[in-house]
């Protein structure tokens, strides 16, 4: 199992289709890009429209001008955040992992997760998984970087996100993920060995029975 730190993450899972996680046991990773889930109106799970921002500056009474005549005049006032972003975060490719954690009242999976897939998977030794994604990756020009994603508000922050960084609506997704750098550009789907001796199966409902608490 995973662990970041301790009383904080104690383990990653992937939950999907039972044929998707069957898949990843077999070592086949489906990868997509930050942009694909821009484009994704329809599914509420995983569309975000400001996935791959790269930085979010605060626009809140500054003045739009525009050149006329060789002259600036100002034609507005802007409210609200300014999103950049950036073309190479598009092309990144990612893998998205639930991250476990504790919790005070001992459920560490927010069940609404469940509608991603009927089916789990936990990794009992990621750092086994981390090394055969970066044995897979060699020679392909591409790097892999992870880490849990960081929650933010993104109605009053300001500053750089990027990759790791999501707004905090999705916060219930408590995702941990794996990102190739710079990215394949489109869908990505790479063999990096059989993981079946480091993952578990199980349904997803069975979820909702697990707990984690700090020994006293």
């Amino acid at each position: 199992m995973y662990v970041e730190k301790e009383g904080s993450l104690v383990g990653v899972l992937r939950i999907g289709s039972r044929e998707r996680i069957e898949q990843v046991a077999r070592g086949l990773l489906y990868m997509n890009t930050l942009e694909y889930f821009i484009k994704l109106e329809a599914d509420v799970l995983r569309s975000d429209s400001e996935e791959a921002t790269s930085h979010i500056f605060r626009g809140d009474g500054a003045v739009l001008q525009i050149k006329i005549d060789d002259e600036f005049r100002p034609v507005g006032e802007l409210h609200g955040p300014i999103r950049y972003r950036s073309d190479e975060n598009l092309k990144v490719n990612v893998f998205c992992i639930y991250a476990l954690r504790e919790s005070p009242s001992g459920v560490v999976v927010d069940p609404r997760n469940f509608d991603f897939g009927d089916t789990f998977a936990v990794f009992t030794d990621f750092d086994e998984f981390t090394r055969s994604v970066q044995a897979a990756l060699v020679g392909t020009g591409q790097s892999v970087q992870w880490a849990p994603v960081d929650y933010i508000d993104y109605a009053t922050y300001q500053g750089p996100t990027g990759v790791f960084k999501k707004d905090r609506t999705f916060s219930y997704q408590s995702e941990l993920r794996l990102a190739l750098v710079p990215g394949f550009g489109t869908a990505h789907q790479f063999d990096v060995g059989d993981l079946s001796d480091i993952i578990r199966i199980g349904h997803s409902e069975d979820l909702r029975h697990i707990t984690f608490r700090r020994k006293p």
